[in-house]
């Protein structure tokens, strides 16, 4: 007689897990996060047969994840997704744009004619570093340089932190309500003051992740005071924070052109990890039509941003 032996379905992906493994993608959203987003801002999401899409709105800017099944589905599916999602958000949520961190580089030919299509720019290329081990330090003081206070934020200080970030980085899109959201998220928001004049002059953004995984994020320090080693300072601090919180590891992302940050990470022990690049779209209505009109002369109507 024969053995009959029954075979076991495959247990169906749930979205999250679709996206990370479609053929083309990049799907950048934390689980955490993507499960966040199905339990309170389902309208955010897109789920077809061809693949799946998720607007995840942080602090006035809004990040894009997407997973495809081909090159034909992207093609086909990505504008009129993405068009019906952005009608789901609030003006608030936009005000900084769309973001996309693209991390899809063996198709990156293919889906840059698609983003060019949908308005989305290059911002600027990235690198991830990470260190293996972090070091067994003591936690230092709050005054890690002569003169400088290393203390966590306070609310009332949120605008002087957006001021600072665009000192920093030169990006205006950041201000003080956003600051407010990003400081909920952060395992830890911290400044740096000069004692002298009260000024702030730098802010660490620290994330405690899984697998005791601890991520800066950012790291800036006004221009008038950079080259003093205060980076180096709140990066010394903030890796010995970490170990005292129970991390084991540390990553970080930093612009691939900043040649002095680099330096800086790799003197601290950080290696090179995975590269990418950041897009951007703008949510605002009017930027829209001025983008379509340089392309074309002819005005293009986007509608559906509240």
């Amino acid at each position: 007689m024969k053995e009959m032996r029954r075979l076991d379905v495959p247990a169906k992906k749930d979205l999250l897990e679709r996206g990370r493994t479609s053929v083309v993608r990049s799907f950048e959203i934390s689980r955490e996060d993507g499960e966040r987003l199905q339990k309170e801002r389902p309208e955010l999401i897109a789920a077809r047969e061809a693949g799946v899409m998720l607007l995840n709105p942080q602090g006035g800017r809004v990040w894009l994840s997407y997973g495809f099944a081909s090159i034909d589905a992207l093609r086909r599916e990505f504008r009129p997704m993405l068009e019906g999602l952005a009608k789901s958000l609030k003006a608030s949520e936009a005000k900084g744009g769309i973001y996309l961190r693209f991390t899809d580089q063996p198709n990156r030919s293919y889906t840059e004619p698609v983003l060019e299509e949908c308005f989305f720019e290059l911002r600027h290329e990235w690198m991830e570093m990470t260190l293996a081990e972090l070091p067994e330090e003591r936690l230092p003081g709050d005054e890690i340089a002569p003169g400088f206070l290393f203390r966590a934020a306070v609310p009332t200080e949120y605008e002087a932190i957006a001021a600072l970030d665009q000192a920093a980085f030169g990006d205006d899109s950041l201000h003080g309500d956003y600051v407010a959201e990003f400081a909920q998220r952060a395992t830890e928001l911290r400044v740096l003051e000069e004692r002298a004049s009260a000024r702030l002059v730098g802010y660490v953004g620290l994330f405690s992740e899984g697998e005791r995984v601890g991520e800066v994020n950012p790291i800036a320090v006004h221009s008038d005071f950079q080259r003093r080693g205060l980076g180096e300072a709140m990066m010394r601090w903030t890796l010995a924070w970490f170990r005292h919180q129970g991390m084991r590891r540390a990553r970080l992302f930093v612009i691939s052109d900043n040649n002095a940050a680099i330096a800086l990470y790799r003197k601290l022990g950080f290696v090179p990890g995975q590269r990418g690049l950041t897009y951007r779209r703008p949510a605002d209505k009017k930027e829209l039509a001025e983008m379509a009109k340089k392309r074309t002369g002819t005005f293009v109507k986007f509608g559906g941003w509240r």
